[in-house]
């Protein structure tokens, strides 16, 4: 991201180093001497000589001072502004006649500095000391302080801070308003040989700034405005930011624009003033404010259009002149916005020279680049490593995250320790990275490395998504949906989902549509959930086109459409979404929206089985079980539903029961048929609560409980299960684990009758017939038996036939009397075989009608229901 201004230090907002001599000073108003003037008790004729030797040293005088003096000695004649740098003096014609000059008045130390002056700029180091120690031992302000710097730069005599400071004193106790700066900074900033004093500094500095140095205003202002040994003030930091403007120093219009942008000393917040005054900062050449005015252009602000290549072109300007967040801002916007070739190796480099220059957020970058392998670098955790390291000492706090991101997963030669990353992801959380948050957040709510702390992790994911990071927003209106650390908060939940999902998060999308899609948080309205569900499709969300499938499958929201709803679950199933591998195959298996194809079908279950979704690794054993589609195997369906069944599959749970009970593809084990029957039970299933009832019934793999089993045979019955309602009519028929009800049966045979099953109707015939449980009503037997008979149930059919040849509740007809004992007959029920043979009538193909075998009804519990 770009970098903006936001409390920086001086040396980090400008220049690395500042130039001594930047702004003229008013010269004291006490009267100065004058070259040459006559000596007390003199007439004021110039000293004895010849006349021509008098005009050359005239000459030589004058022109070391038009040519050599400087505009802060106090000593140089009124009316010369002389030449700020020592390295812009003339040297080639200041030297001899700065030279003559000395050598005709050896005791005027002016002369002495003026030379030391042009030494400097020819570059003889030697020599320019050995005159300003001349100058500065007869106690020439000027000359002290450039030789104090001398002595720090290491120029024609070894470095030597202690020296150096020396000298700054002598000049600065002078009055010399650049010592005076030069020793305040000193004693700021510290060193080893000089301890840190703020007071002092400050004493100093705005002693230089009251004698009208631009440099020390600055300084003044800015540790004003940082409260930095003065009292934080932005008023009083204010104005003196604006003496030193006033003096031309761009680096105070930088922060007066930086005042503006941020509404501080009583401004109001002006994106305009503050673009008005970076843009006069960058004209006076601050490479920070052209950076800032780079951001202005890159983000559209203080009325500008917003421009990518001209802020581009500005970064460039600010980064050529060396200034690091320049340099920073043009290296993000190669790497992340430019795509053209060389772009990323061009980033790189300028990642290197802000880093060189001290820029923590380029270390971070040159992490980054390494980790991933960017700009033509070699991919290297170990690298990414140590950069992170060192910008994270330096105050980035996303590279400390990163640091515990590597020291979780164990990368860059580190051992994973999920606890050690704890105290990395907690410090950069607490410095405001949002990353960080996010990660900490997310080990408190997977008791990863520290304990489980769902409140805790609320709170972090809060923080982050308060700050704008679309990810915790997303999580924190997920978990107060669903009152996870918190109680829940369904339509709160909702508000930061739609935060997030109008911000084009993809999950954020996905969620809210759900949201709709449930009515949750909101009313319901499905067309409001497939248009959320569209616009994350629109971003290739696999998870979104899965759920969109299933609206237009079901006509929710969207005009059904069965083959739109194929080729969503397909684009799910292509970018790896389970749930749309599976409900593809369902498609293909069942001929909806496609051409019905069970091998394509068992692709996509198989391809949905592997990547762990339990309904399709059902589905594969149950292939593997019938030979359908695949051939016969056993154990391969074992270890299909014993996969399903231990993610909590009930249906699978069901079947591996079966498979233990009967030694199918396993040992036979019905103690292990009798755990999984109790596993899918305890989920509320009622094939498991039914298979159960009849283990505790038998006795098979449990000890024989038949009041145990009523209990499970009634939770299976009040979930409709009509095979649970036979078996749980029976025993209160029987009175068994429990007492003899008949009427309690009969409710129970009714129930079962209700749902269409064939023999729970005829028994329930029976029951009319009789009067047991019931009152006896013999018209209603009738109608049931007719029921279960056209239902093919074949004793109800005989039945209804014997009703019909004695005319018991019913006109008597012999003729469908016979078809109905035939149509038994042939149903396998001995007693119409036996009617028919009677009769002297051949059953329906024309032989005597004989018995077969019995019908046989398979269990419940091996029946599945297709997911939905």
């Amino acid at each position: 991201m770009a970098v903006t201004l936001a409390g920086l230090a001086p040396m980090e907002a400008m220049a690395t180093s500042l130039e001594r001599r930047t702004a003229p000073i008013a010269a004291p108003d006490a009267a100065r001497p004058q070259p040459g003037a006559a000596a007390e008790g003199s007439d004021g004729n110039a000293p004895a000589g010849s006349a021509a030797e008098t005009r050359a040293e005239r000459q030589a005088m004058e022109t070391c001072d038009a040519l050599a003096s400087d505009p802060d000695d106090v000593t140089r004649p009124q009316g010369l502004s002389g030449e700020r740098s020592p390295d812009a003096v003339e040297f080639a014609k200041a030297i001899p006649a700065c030279t003559a000059a000395l050598s005709a008045h050896p005791d005027d130390p002016r002369y002495a500095f003026q030379l030391a002056r042009a030494y400097r700029s020819a570059e003889r180091f030697d020599e320019a000391v050995r005159h300003y120690d001349r100058a500065a031992k007869a106690g020439h302000a000027a000359a002290q302080y450039d030789l104090g710097q001398m002595y720090d730069d290491g120029r024609g005599v070894a470095e030597d801070d202690t020296k150096a400071l020396a000298l700054y004193r002598q000049s600065a106790e002078a009055g010399m308003p650049l010592a005076l700066h030069a020793l305040g900074l000193a004693y700021r900033d510290g060193s080893p040989k000089l301890a840190a004093d703020e007071k002092e500094a400050a004493r100093l500095l705005l002693q230089a700034a009251e004698a009208g140095l631009a440099a020390a205003q600055l300084e003044v202002g800015y540790m004003q405005q940082a409260g930095i040994g003065f009292p934080a003030d932005d008023a009083a930091a204010l104005a003196w930011f604006r003496k030193a403007a006033d003096a031309g120093n761009a680096d105070a219009l930088m922060w007066i624009a930086s005042f503006h942008e941020n509404g501080r000393a009583g401004l109001a917040k002006s994106d305009e003033a503050a673009l008005d005054f970076y843009r006069r900062a960058a004209e006076g050449g601050n490479a920070f404010a052209t950076n800032m005015v780079g951001l202005f252009t890159a983000d559209g602000r203080g009325g500008l259009a917003a421009n990518r290549e001209e802020a581009v072109a500005l970064y460039r300007k600010a980064a050529e002149a060396g200034d690091p967040d320049g340099q920073l801002n043009l290296a993000w916007e190669l790497a992340n916005n430019d795509g053209s070739a060389g772009a990323e190796a061009e980033a790189l480099e300028w990642f290197r020279k802000a880093a060189d220059a001290g820029s923590a957020n380029a270390l971070m970058w040159l992490g980054n680049f390494n980790e991933n392998g960017r700009g033509g670098l070699a991919k290297s955790d170990e690298v990414a490593l140590d950069f992170y390291r060192k910008a994270s000492e330096a105050g980035n706090v996303f590279a400390t995250n990163m640091i515990g991101v590597f020291t979780a997963d164990g990368r860059g030669g580190l051992t994973a320790d999920a606890e050690s990353a704890i105290p990395l992801f907690r410090k950069a959380a607490e410095a405001g990275d949002r990353d960080a948050q996010v990660n900490l957040a997310r080990q408190l709510a997977n008791g990863n490395g520290v304990l489980k702390d769902d409140a805790e992790a609320l709170a972090w994911f809060a923080r982050a998504a308060e700050a704008g990071d679309l990810k915790a927003q997303n999580s924190y209106g997920f978990r107060l949906v669903n009152g996870t650390g918190a109680k829940a908060d369904p339509v709160e939940g909702v508000r930061w989902l739609r935060r997030a999902a109008e911000s084009g998060f993809t999950a954020a999308q996905l969620n809210l549509g759900k949201m709709y899609e449930d009515g949750v948080g909101v009313e319901q309205d499905y067309a409001e959930a497939a248009a959320w569900y569209e616009k994350a499709v629109a971003q290739g969300d696999g998870g979104s086109a899965v759920n969109l499938g299933y609206l237009y499958s079901q006509g929710r929201g969207v005009e059904r459409d069965e083959a739109r709803a194929v080729a969503l679950y397909r684009q799910g199933a292509e970018a790896g979404e389970p749930i749309g591998q599976y409900n593809l195959a369902l498609m293909y298996d069942t001929g909806r929206g496609v051409a019905k194809d069970r091998a394509e079908a068992l692709v996509w279950y198989r391809k949905a089985a592997d990547a762990g979704e339990a309904d399709a690794q059902t589905e594969i054993a149950l292939a593997y079980l019938e030979g359908d589609g695949l051939e016969r195997n056993d154990r391969q369906a074992f270890e299909w539903f014993l996969k399903a069944a231990e993610q909590g599959s009930a249906d699978a749970q069901t079947h591996l029961s079966l498979l233990y009970v009967n030694g199918r593809g396993t040992e036979r084990d019905p103690e292990a048929g009798v755990k999984w029957l109790r596993a899918a039970a305890d989920q509320g299933d009622r094939f498991g609560e039914y298979g159960l009832g009849l283990a505790y019934l038998s006795g098979r793999g449990v000890g024989s409980d038949a009041a145990e089993a009523r209990q499970w045979l009634e939770k299976a019955a009040d979930k409709n299960l009509a095979e649970a309602q036979l078996k749980l009519a029976e025993l209160h028929d029987q009175g068994r684990g429990g007492p003899e009800d008949p009427a309690a049966a009969a409710d129970w045979y009714r129930a079962a009758a209700a749902t269409g099953h064939a023999e729970a109707i005829a028994i329930l015939a029976e029951r009319y017939r009789t009067g047991r449980g019931v009152s006896s009503d013999q018209v209603a037997a009738v109608a049931l038996d007719r029921l279960a008979a056209e239902a093919d149930y074949a004793p109800a059919q005989f039945r209804l036939g014997k009703a019909l040849m004695e005319g018991h509740g019913l006109p008597k007809d012999e003729t469908r009397a016979i078809e109905w004992y035939r149509r038994a007959a042939a149903g396998g029920d001995e007693d119409a075989q036996a009617a028919l043979q009677a009769l002297g009538v051949t059953g329906e193909d024309g032989t005597p009608g004989q018995g077969g075998d019995p019908a046989v009804r398979p269990e419940a519990n091996s029946q599945t229901t297709a997911a939905q």
